[in-house]
């Protein structure tokens, strides 16, 4: 339940950063972001990012040895190491330690040394020797170390939450808008931080930030270090701390009050807990324990110094509300307003469970991939770009970084493939392409072996040439090919096809129509199975092969009967000497009387594909753009004559026409779209296996794109 924010340069919380960082404080205040990290990507520390990104935290990356590489929540990059993502991510201001205690001391010392000033040391039972070390280097870099056994930091004003303490919504309205002002809350327990919190919104008084110190002996960052820190912001009017037995933090308070008054200009109002606790006994926390014979840490020694401080001790909510009121002689809210909001957040349903992508984007008329509109990729890059594109997320800033990929796709054609003679031959290239991806061994091990998934999609495509120009009997006259200089677009055109130097036009239309079906996100079946068995974690091969046995003649497979269709009406318009237009409205009207489906037709998301205007075009432009292609642009017009129906053509319709009108064989429009789907398909696998827990239920109605937003091909 994400709230309404002050800007992210008028809370407290930056003004703890600029305390410590000035130079990242004033990068906030361009930026108005305020950007954290989290260490730790296990169980707890993953389900409390999503937590934290609810509340309104900017999560910006996360670490964890091992997994650099991968994604958490579909959106937060996840690195090996803190310095590899400071690197990447230098105006990290925050970050949260979830490591085991036995590991918890090295991946702290490393987020401090990368100069984060903000550290929320969440891991409990650190040994003292290693707690001792974390201190030295946080002294050094001037850290601001909450913790350890903290339950995290809040600031509600600025909607930012690090740590697990429930949400928080108490803060200052002024004039129907969010303001700074209020009191800071302190405490060594996270369960008395929160109820005291809620006790005082209760009593309408907001809080500009409740900070969980640490419950541990040993700890970053004690009262006597914060209270006046927090209490020179100008918009804290009074401190809460929130002590217990155990310890000096309170006596060491009262001793540096009485000492430097000058430091402590407002009021503070204590609540220590314990009081009837008896010597030796462990409360919960490491440091609240009173060691026995000793005249400090006992609820009785440090409400005696408190007070000497001119602190009012209290050890009930409902004393501590009466206090803090008196001191501060107003409130920050209407409480009716804060009880109904309480209301209306526990009485809600519970939020729809939903997954994300950052692949594609399907929308009505329009197919945006990774923010990109398909048609304009289609005009502008070719089918490697593309591939790039769909795996990293952004286009290749050099050229040589395409030219890698070419040369490891060409090199992959050339590889022998000795073990595919005793595969039955099929008239179903999908059965065909899938066994052949199963069986290579050179594909399984190159994807095994190889860390960068672009090069891995790169060299599936080449195999994937090699296997169609064996299906097509094409494979002596591709491999007949030895000039380095034949680009790989031109090695697709030989294998598919078997024509040698077709010429450029020809060899960008049969490319431009292949990256016209590279991805239709995650509702077709060809990638709701390769996503089942990226679950399962299947290789890489099996769960492609998956995928694009998937695509039937139900799904993918019309583009061959439109092309048939296509021709068969182009035949019969000469035979019978009468125009395209009476042509197509017979043979139509013939094949809906005999109960026949007209492929290429209808689409159950668009009423106007968006990809077929630029087919279309580059057509034109190539000099294919014929007889089968103009019968392609009226049928949806005759349909409409015939039965009264408006169903647009689809991709699988205008590529159907343009491989007729490039005397193309009809069963390869089938091929062309299986080919250009298998980069789409890759992508989906990777992205499951790298963003998703394995074994999840799959539920693909509610994947929400959360990618990037619209921007345009340059």
């Amino acid at each position: 339940m994400a709230i309404e924010k002050l800007s992210s340069e008028q809370g407290l919380l930056h003004y703890l950063i600029k305390k410590v960082r000035p130079e990242l404080a004033s990068k906030i205040s361009e930026s108005k972001t305020i950007e954290t990290m989290i260490v730790g990507l296990g169980r707890q520390g993953t389900r409390h990012a999503q937590l934290m990104m609810e509340y309104g935290t900017d999560v910006t990356c996360g670490v964890a040895p091992g997994k650099g590489g991968r994604t958490v929540h579909e959106t937060v990059p996840v690195y090996n190491s803190a310095k590899e993502a400071i690197i990447e991510h230098p105006n990290i201001a925050i970050a949260s330690i979830w490591r085991h205690y036995s590991t918890a001391k090295d991946a702290t010392i490393e987020v401090i040394r990368t100069g984060i000033p903000i550290v929320v040391l969440i891991s409990e039972f650190i040994p003292l020797k290693d707690v001792r070390d974390i201190l030295v280097v946080a002294r050094k870099y001037k850290t601001i170390l909450f913790g350890g056994n903290t339950p995290g930091i809040i600031f509600p004003p600025e909607g930012i939450k690090v740590g697990m303490l429930p949400d928080i919504f108490q803060a200052e309205q002024k004039e129907g808008k969010i303001g700074p002002k209020g009191v800071t809350i302190l405490s060594r327990s996270g369960a008395i931080l929160y109820h005291l919190s809620d006790a005082l919104a209760s009593a309408g008084i907001a809080q500009n930030g409740v900070l969980g110190v640490g419950g541990d002996g040993a700890i970053g960052s004690r009262f006597v270090d914060l209270v006046s820190l927090v209490m020179n912001y100008e918009n804290t009017d009074l401190v809460v701390i929130a002590g217990e037995i155990g310890g000096m933090q309170e006596e060491l308070l009262a001793q540096d009050m009485l000492s430097h008054p000058e430091k402590y200009p407002k009021p503070i109002v204590a609540l220590i807990s314990g009081a009837n606790a008896p010597e030796g006994k462990t409360m919960g926390h490491a440091g609240a324990v009173v060691a026995p014979g000793q005249s400090y840490g006992t609820y009785s020694s440090k409400k005696e110094a408190l007070e000497k401080a001119d602190v009012d001790v209290v050890n009930h909510q409902r004393d501590l509300i009466d206090t803090v009121k008196s001191k501060l002689n107003r409130i920050y809210f209407k409480i009716d307003d804060y009880y109904k909001k309480m209301s209306d957040k526990w009485n809600a349903k519970p939020p729809e469970k939903t997954w994300g992508t950052l692949i594609t984007n399907v929308m009505p008329n329009n197919i945006m991939i990774r923010g990109y509109p398909l048609q304009e990729i289609i005009a502008k890059k070719g089918l490697l770009e593309t591939l790039y594109l769909l795996q990293r997320g952004e286009f290749a800033d050099t050229e040589e970084e395409i030219i890698e990929l070419e040369k490891i796709a060409k090199n992959a054609i050339r590889e022998e493939f000795p073990n595919y003679d005793g595969v039955p031959k099929s008239p179903d290239v999908s059965k065909m392409l899938g066994t052949f991806l199963q069986i290579d061994k050179r594909l399984s091990n190159y994807a095994s072996s190889v860390s960068d998934e672009s090069k891995v999609v790169a060299y599936t495509l080449g195999r994937m040439v090699k296997y169609l120009a064996i299906i097509q009997d094409n494979l002596e006259v591709l491999n007949s090919v030895k000039d380095t200089d034949v680009s790989f677009a031109d090695l697709i055109y030989l294998g598919l096809v078997g024509e040698a130097q077709p010429g450029s036009l020809k060899v960008r239309l049969l490319e431009a129509m292949i990256t016209a079906c590279v991805d239709h996100g995650i509702t077709p079946p060809s990638a709701q199975a390769t996503l089942v068995l990226s679950s399962t974690r299947a290789p890489y091969e099996i769960a492609l092969s998956a995928g694009i046995q998937a695509i039937t003649d139900v799904h993918g497979g019309a583009g061959q009967k439109a092309a048939e269709f296509f021709l068969s009406v182009v035949n019969k318009s000469k035979e019978k000497n009468i125009p395209l237009e009476e042509s197509t409205f017979e043979m139509m009207n013939s094949a809906i009387k005999a109960g026949k489906r007209i492929e290429g037709l209808g689409h159950r998301i668009h009423t106007q594909d968006p990809r077929k205007d630029i087919l279309w075009q580059l057509a034109e432009e190539a000099g294919y753009a014929k007889d089968c292609v103009t019968v392609s642009k009226m049928v949806s017009d005759v349909l409409f004559r015939v039965r009264g129906m408006n169903l647009p053509i689809n991709v699988d319709g205008v590529i159907g026409a343009i491989t007729a009108d490039m005397d193309i064989d009809p069963k390869l429009a089938k091929a062309i779209f299986v080919f250009g789907r298998t980069v789409g398909l890759a992508a989906h696998y990777y992205e499951e296996i790298n963003t998703q827990p394995q074994m999840r239920r799959l539920a693909f109605d509610k994947v929400i794109y959360k990618g990037h937003s619209i921007r345009s091909v340059e």
